[in-house]
């Protein structure tokens, strides 16, 4: 047999999203559904998956919510509130880095599947602090998916976070996604920027004298750097 054939398709948020929707089927969950500053509502999951039934649940009460509860608890108290076996697509984007105990969250979103289920679950790979309130973890594809052990993956993706623009991009062997084979140094090539001793400090020296908030000093730490970046599932139950 040959060398696989390694392939980096571009594709966008809105695209991979879209697909999603499409293929679909209610009743859907959205865990950590509460409405952020951030949030547009045109491109909400509740508006883009309108005419489903669609339950939001957060930790807390607030626009977008429907049901207070937090997916690390006893499963039982989960059971009594959503029922066993019964959602058809659970969104988990932006959640799991949150969670003090993200395998017992895992487990609990695996629970609420029904058979045939799909979950989609997006977390970071390469991002800040950024807490609410806490912020615990970070997540390479392999690692996200220890969390759900005895899942198909159907779709896996980076997306980028905070560039302004929307890119997504996939890893393909031999046309597919194929997480066992994917190559993951790849990234290296594709993200990493690293820069000469000088260059770098001379990057940091003018990071610095741009405006900017009071402590926001750049300090020297290393000279390679990765942009944010977040890595995105789609699998099956």
């Amino acid at each position: 047999m040959g060398q696989p054939k390694i392939e980096v398709v571009g594709s966008t948020t809105a695209r991979e999203v879209e697909a999603m929707v499409a293929g679909a089927e209610g009743p859907v969950l959205q865990i950590g559904s509460r409405a952020q500053i951030v949030d547009r509502q045109e491109n909400r999951w509740r508006a883009l998956l309108k005419g489903r039934e669609f339950t939001g649940m957060d930790m807390e009460a607030g626009e977008n919510v429907d049901l207070v509860a937090d997916i690390c608890a006893d499963f039982a108290e989960l059971k009594a509130k959503l029922g066993e076996g019964r959602w058809g697509f659970v969104i988990c984007s932006h959640v799991l880095e949150h969670t003090k105990k993200p395998w017992v969250a895992a487990a609990n979103i695996k629970r609420l599947m029904k058979p045939g289920g799909h979950a989609f679950i997006a977390v970071p790979w390469v991002q800040a602090y950024h807490g609410y309130p806490n912020d615990y973890w970070r997540f390479s594809f392999h690692g996200l998916i220890e969390l759900f052990p005895g899942v198909e993956v159907l779709d896996m993706y980076y997306s980028a976070s905070g560039t302004g623009l929307d890119v997504a991009y996939k890893v393909l062997v031999d046309g597919k996604v194929d997480l066992k084979r994917t190559p993951f140094e790849i990234e290296a090539g594709l993200f990493q920027l690293l820069f000469e001793r000088e260059r770098n400090k001379a990057l940091l020296d003018e990071q610095n004298r741009a405006p900017g908030p009071a402590g926001a000093r750049k300090l020297i730490l290393a000279r390679g750097y990765m942009p944010v970046t977040l890595v995105n599932i789609l699998i099956k139950q």
